[in-house]
């Protein structure tokens, strides 16, 4: 699975993208990324909640994740998810 980092998320992972094995859902994989990333990725992706942050758009082979359900949105290996704050437009 490729997974894109877009705006000021590029600076956080000091990467533009990454590929790894498919987590099971939206949920598992940021999980995933703020084990890799820390502190700083978790504050910017998460609400206090644990959910996806209000300010963060994540698309998934270009079709948008929304919440509420959003973090149960299944993956698969050939997605291409990218992850970008709503201030950095298309």
């Amino acid at each position: 699975m490729q997974v894109k980092f877009l705006s000021y998320l590029r600076d956080i992972t000091e990467s533009a993208e990454i590929d790894i094995p498919a987590s099971a859902n939206v949920g598992d994989l940021l999980h995933l990324l703020v084990d890799r990333y820390g502190q700083k990725f978790k504050d910017k992706i998460l609400s206090p909640g644990g959910e996806l942050g209000p300010e963060i758009i994540i698309l998934i082979n270009g079709r948008q994740v929304t919440n509420p359900g959003g973090m149960e949105t299944p993956l698969k290996d050939d997605d291409i998810v990218q992850i970008l704050p709503m201030a950095a437009g298309g």
